[in-house]
This record gives C-alpha cells, sequence and structure tokens, in this order.
C-alpha cells in the first residue's frame, strides 16, 4: 500500500498518479462536507475553498444542469474569480444550500467588498447539484442552508479530511441507470516538471462505467499508468431507461491545479477535463446529465516564460486534469460505503469486483 506522499504513474520521466489526499494535494485548497448517510435520507453537499487570488472557470456540457453562478465566472466577465465552489445533492431544490455557505463565509470576511458599503462583503459561489432526491426513504429532503453553513465553516477550519467515499455530495449517488452506487472521488496527476492537478468528483451519471462485454471503458487508461489491476467482471447491465432510471443523474466536478493561469486558461482546462468523463462513463453528457466541470487554478507555480513552451505546458495541464477526473470517477465507485440490505440501495464496485477494488484503493 502507498501513502500519500508515494505515487504511481508511467514511469520517470511522465505523469505521476497520486491518490493519497485527491484535491488536497495541490497546496491551499481547503474541503468541507455536510451529509446524511442513513436509511432515510442519502445526500449531502461539499465545499471547495481555494486560496485568495486564484483564477476560476467552468464548463457545463450536460443536457439537463443545475447550476448557481456559473456566468460570472466566465472569461470576459468579472475578474474576482470564486470564495467557494459547492457541489451538492438535492438537485435545483439543493442549490438553495448555496445560501447557507454564501452567509458562512460573509461571517468569516471572505467575499467580493460590497461598493460603497463598509465592512460588508457579497462571497461568490457558484454551484452546480447532482439529482439524488427520494434515494433514502423515498421522500425529497435535498441539502439545507444549514447543511451548506456547516460544510462551509469545515472547509474554513480545515476541519475535514476525507475526500473520497459516501460523504458530502457523494452520499447518495449512483450511476449506470442506478444500477450501481457510487459516491465521491479524488485522484491527482504530479507532472514532470512538479505540476499538480487533481480532480474532485461527484459520480452520478447516467452512462455506465462496465463495457457490455465486461471491464471497465477506463481499462486502457489504468495500462498507460502500469496499474496491474484485478479484472472486473460481472457489472450489471443497463437497462433500458425509464421513469425510474432516467433523468436522476449528473456528473459535477472540480478540477484543480496549483500551475499560475488566467481565467481564459483555467475554462479551457476545464472543457478538456470534460473527455475524462467521455472516457470513465458511457453513454456521458446526455440529456438526462447535467454535466458541468469547474476550474481552479491557484497560482503557485508559474508556467513558462516562452510562449511555445507555456502552450504546450498548458496542454499537458489540460491532458492531466481528463486523466484525474477519470480517476477520480472510478475512485468515486471504488470508496462507495456499502448499505444494509434493508436500505434496497444498488451494489457497490467493492460488492461486484472486491479484488480490484481492493487493489485500487490500496494505490
Amino acid at each position: 500500500m502507498t501513502d500519500a506522499g508515494e505515487s504511481t504513474g508511467r514511469g520517470l520521466s511522465g505523469p505521476r498518479l497520486i491518490r493519497g489526499r485527491g484535491i488536497l494535494e495541490v497546496p491551499g485548497i481547503r474541503l468541507g462536507h455536510a451529509s446524511g448517510f442513513s436509511r432515510t435520507r442519502l445526500t449531502g453537499l461539499s465545499v471547495v475553498v481555494p486560496p485568495t487570488g486564484s483564477s476560476v472557470g467552468v464548463d457545463v456540457r450536460g443536457g439537463g444542469p443545475a447550476t448557481r453562478e456559473t456566468d460570472v465566472i466566465a472569461p470576459g466577465t468579472h475578474s474576482y474569480g470564486a470564495d467557494a465552489i459547492v457541489l451538492t445533492g438535492g438537485s435545483a431544490f439543493g442549490l438553495g444550500a448555496v445560501s447557507g455557505v454564501v452567509d458562512a463565509l460573509a461571517e468569516a470576511g471572505l467575499g467580493f467588498p460590497a461598493p460603497g458599503l463598509s465592512d460588508t462583503v457579497i462571497p461568490i459561489v457558484p454551484a452546480a447539484a447532482i439529482y439524488d432526491l427520494g434515494r433514502g426513504d423515498g421522500n425529497a429532503a435535498p441539502p439545507t442552508p444549514d447543511e451548506g453553513a456547516e460544510a462551509a465553516r469545515a472547509a474554513l477550519t480545515e476541519a475535514t479530511t476525507g475526500v473520497r467515499g459516501s460523504i458530502g455530495v457523494g452520499t447518495g449517488a449512483r450511476s449506470g441507470f442506478q444500477s450501481l452506487r457510487s459516491g465521491l472521488g479524488s485522484c491527482a496527476i504530479r507532472l514532470p516538471d512538479g505540476v499538480t492537478v487533481a480532480a474532485l468528483v461527484a459520480a452520478n451519471s447516467l452512462g455506465t462505467i462496465g463495457t457490455p462485454a465486461g471491464g471497465l471503458w477506463l481499462d486502457p487508461l489504468l495500462r498507460s499508468y502500469s496499474l496491474d489491476l484485478p479484472p472486473v467482471n460481472g457489472l450489471p447491465s443497463a437497462p433500458v431507461p425509464d421513469a425510474q432510471t432516467a433523468a436522476k443523474n449528473t456528473t459535477i466536478a472540480i478540477v484543480a491545479t496549483d500551475a499560475r493561469l488566467a481565467p481564459a486558461q483555467v475554462t479551457r482546462m476545464a472543457s478538456g477535463a470534460h473527455a475524462g468523463i467521455a472516457r470513465a462513463v458511457q453513454p456521458s453528457h446526455t440529456l438526462y446529465d447535467g454535466d458541468t466541470v469547474f476550474g481552479i487554478a491557484t497560482g503557485s507555480h508559474e508556467l513558462p516564460a516562452d510562449y511555445d513552451a507555456a502552450t504546450r505546458e498548458l496542454v499537458s495541464i489540460t491532458a492531466a486534469a481528463a486523466d484525474a477526473l477519470s480517476l477520480a470517477i472510478l475512485d468515486a465507485h471504488a470508496s462507495a460505503a456499502p448499505a444494509d440490505d434493508a436500505w434496497r440501495q444498488p451494489p457497490t464496485l467493492g460488492d461486484l469486483a472486491p479484488d480490484f477494488t481492493a487493489a485500487f484503493t490500496s494505490l
């Protein structure tokens, strides 16, 4: 088993996979969760607080997104950035929990200075939601503003250490037409020049991670990182979508790097990271998914001064973001906590492929 400081990868000269602390491998990133993991309620939210001065961006690709304040972080708009980014359950109802995040950040003095109002700040908090309503006892019980404040305070005090599993926004996540329990996943990639790129994802896709012939869509990527893992067989076949399995999805993620990127560049990183979703699950970006990827660049690692060299570095960062997101989606499934049979929940990847799951989670 490797610890948080060790890694595996494509060789000494290539990018290195670091599962470890996931997105927290990017210095300065803070993370907090609030969730309810019980027979009656499976939902939650996660709050990522970037270092002050970070550049942010977003790219929305799914046909059914539930988002908040994504326009204000698009290139060409206000360059302030974001005080936090929220990934939440509860669909559009869950976006209401962001008000609690805003209140907690304002109490801590984090936000855009309100023009003409002394001692008043306006926290900028973009957010995206997955559909997990009813995944406990069948009732709609989305995350609340109080839980939003709880998660934000956990992030600000760095009280949260967990980056994966059935916590936060990943608590009620499922995939494969609701046939497999998923969760929150996170992985990091270290580039040869020392730049770190990481992803945090709530993997709640309509699409499946397993191929019809057995195995994973991600098998080629795993081999490219020299990961010799036991085979995966026997994942549930994708059913014909109906009212019970469709329109209850969405993969939402944050990719982060310690490189210094302009808003347009970090948006390009978020855009390129969507390839990681398409590689990990099929189908992806459907009308039933609201697939959304946020980007954060903390700026502690300068790109080369030469334009061509800097462009090549941006390409490498974007490619690593896609890899990190693919691997984080797998991590979300491998880390999902099993539920008691009485809860009537789908199986986990650990239930169906225990050898593979044990090997992957030991990386």
